[in-house]
């Protein structure tokens, strides 16, 4: 987009501010730029508070500079809304021009062998029981030990918004929990040199560089 701005200082003046907003100064965004899909299944990923988010993977298409496969349907009452089907074809865009997600859904192209999405009854994930609290949308995985849940945690603790542990990813933090050498976040800063040793990827220098930001943030 654009700063669309009076570049005339006594009209600036005259013009003034509405609270910390001036009158003389607007902002313009340019519209999302749109694509025609199609849904070719739906997946569903768990989030760190157990929400399940339904995930449509498409057909892959390009937009706004890069190739999208797959586009957040957000909830399960807005797969409902828009009367959404595995298989139809539908128009995506990326909201603020980042995450792909499905902004209509094209019924008119529908074939007939489009297929509709059954909420599950328990977590795709771990198979443990799910809930929805009255008056909410989200439904979650109540399973304090589901995998995934367990996963997305550790990662936002290590993330930029959390501790900001340079090196350790999602990747990473996944291949440590399926090899048992961490259980929680408080595991991580137990690790040392001999049990990354093994692990895919991990040379003397990646190890190396891991401990010491384990090391660095422990000072936050």
């Amino acid at each position: 987009g654009m700063v669309l701005l009076v570049d005339d200082l006594d009209q600036q003046q005259r013009l003034g501010n509405v609270g910390k907003s001036p009158r003389w100064q607007i902002a313009y965004k340019f519209p999302a730029e749109q694509a025609t899909t199609r849904v070719e299944s739906i997946t569903l990923q768990v989030g760190r508070t157990g929400v399940l988010t339904p995930v449509a993977e498409l057909s892959p298409v390009s937009l706004a500079g890069t190739t999208v496969r797959r586009a957040t349907l957000h909830n399960f009452a807005e797969i409902k809304r828009q009367d959404l089907r595995i298989g139809d074809t539908v128009i995506v865009q990326k909201a603020g021009d980042i995450i792909p997600e499905v902004v209509e859904v094209l019924p008119n192209l529908r074939t007939g062998y489009e297929q509709e999405f059954l909420v599950p009854e328990v977590c795709p994930l771990c198979g443990g029981q799910i809930e929805q609290k009255e008056g909410e949308v989200a439904i979650r995985c109540i399973n304090s030990d589901c995998f995934a849940r367990r996963v997305r945690q550790i990662e936002h603790f290590v993330s930029k918004q959390g501790l900001n542990i340079d090196g350790l990813g999602p990747r990473i933090v996944e291949l440590l929990l399926q090899e048992n050498l961490i259980e929680d976040s408080s595991d991580l800063f137990g690790l040392a040199a001999a049990d990354l040793a093994d692990l895919p990827g991990f040379k003397e220098k990646a190890i190396t560089n891991l401990l010491a930001a384990l090391k660095a943030s422990q000072q936050v």
